[in-house]
């Protein structure tokens, strides 16, 4: 064992230069800037604990050389012609020494109210998916080297490069701002394209689903909530019939929100979703069990990838009629279906962010004048 130890020691001066070039050049080179040793933690931990899987590697090879010794500890007493011990020692697992790395992390001076909450939310299921899974373009799990980068900064709440002073609004272009503007007509296509995407998966298993169905009329009916729907053209975002009970129809309605607006300054992550889960039944659930005598569920999605209690539920039940359809694994359906729909907002919370908002030009001739323009200009 003394002899391996002096082994180890000496690793040291071989494992410095590899450290130092990931921490000065490889993730360096991955965002785009320098990076903190602060930073240099946090990526260090697993993509579900908010990292990057990118090890300190000091650090790791200690961890690994104690995790040897304890593994194989019971088989060298045997091969001594010694009783191993009987009694099991308790040893914290690994999972559970990430966890303390995190609180420690949570913990450090250097994690400011703001980070500690983006690096809770980096710990959300379905919010890394876009990082650890291989970038295969066939399935759509590719982002080019921008879209990457872009990325790896907004996970850990870092300025973005190259971007406009004040928006088309005329407000000042911020990161928040840029995922809550309606100029443009972003924030519109990042929901449509989380509706189509999941009434799309909705089609592989139920009969009937529509887009936006229209609900039957009122004629007198009350419900209990002031703040209900009562509209001729209230439509939920998506029905389908038979995802629950046979039969029956259920309406679902989509929110992409974003969880770091200043509304929400106060609140944390899972109450943000519970709270946009109750606005939405308020609007809409009295009015489908009445009178549609339907089920409503409230589909609430984060721009940071996460997922809301409701909609994980849906996502399960979905998978799960997928998969028994499929003849598939459960895991594998589940898996893919969050990777999915990870990507799809993950776009979206780029276009947002990257896309052009420029104010409508009243001169540019409608598609209507086209021939018109041409036959007075004679145009041929």
């Amino acid at each position: 064992s003394s002899g391996i130890n002096a082994e180890y020691g000496g690793m040291q001066e071989y494992i410095k230069p590899v450290e130092d070039m990931i921490t000065e050049k490889f993730i360096p080179a991955l965002f785009g800037q320098p990076i903190t040793p602060f930073i240099r933690r946090v990526v260090a931990l697993p993509a579900r604990h908010g990292g990057m899987g990118i090890p300190i590697l000091s650090r790791m090879a200690e961890q690994e050389y104690e995790t040897s010794n304890r593994v194989t500890r019971d088989l060298v007493q045997l091969m001594q012609g010694a009783d191993p011990n009987s009694e099991i020692e308790e040893w914290e697992s690994r999972e559970e020494l990430w966890k303390l790395e995190f609180q420690s992390i949570l913990d450090d001076p250097s994690c400011t109210l703001e980070f500690c909450k983006i690096l809770q939310q980096a710990t959300e299921k379905c919010s890394s998916s876009w990082l650890t899974v291989l970038p295969l373009q066939r399935y759509g799990f590719a982002l080019n080297k921008g879209e990457f980068r872009d990325s790896l900064l907004l996970r850990y709440g870092m300025e973005l490069p190259h971007l406009p002073d004040s928006c088309a609004c005329g407000e000042a272009y911020t990161i928040n701002h840029a995922l809550n503007c309606h100029v443009g007509g972003f924030i519109i296509i990042r929901h449509n394209t989380v509706r189509d995407l999941l009434a799309g998966y909705l089609s592989n298993v139920c009969a009937n689903v529509e887009v936006e169905p229209r609900l039957q009329a009122i004629e007198g009916e009350e419900f209990g909530t002031r703040s209900a729907l009562t509209g001729e053209n209230s439509r939920p975002d998506i029905k389908a019939r038979g995802i629950y009970r046979p039969g029956q129809h259920a309406f679902f309605d989509v929110k992409v929100l974003n969880p770091n607006s200043a509304s929400y300054a106060k609140l944390t992550t899972e109450k943000v979703y519970t709270n946009a889960e109750r606005a939405k039944r308020a609007l809409y659930n009295d009015r489908i069990q009445h009178i549609e005598r339907g089920t409503f569920t409230p589909l609430i999605f984060s721009v940071t990838g996460g997922i809301g209690p409701e909609a994980k539920t849906f996502i399960r039940i979905l998978c799960q009629k997928i998969a028994h359809k499929s003849q598939q694994d459960y895991s594998n359906v589940s898996n893919f279906v969050k990777c999915k729909i990870s990507f799809a907002i993950r776009r979206m919370v780029l276009l947002c962010i990257r896309g052009t908002r420029t104010k409508k030009n009243n001169n540019i001739v409608n598609e209507d004048d086209f021939e018109f323009g041409c036959f007075e200009s004679r145009l041929i």
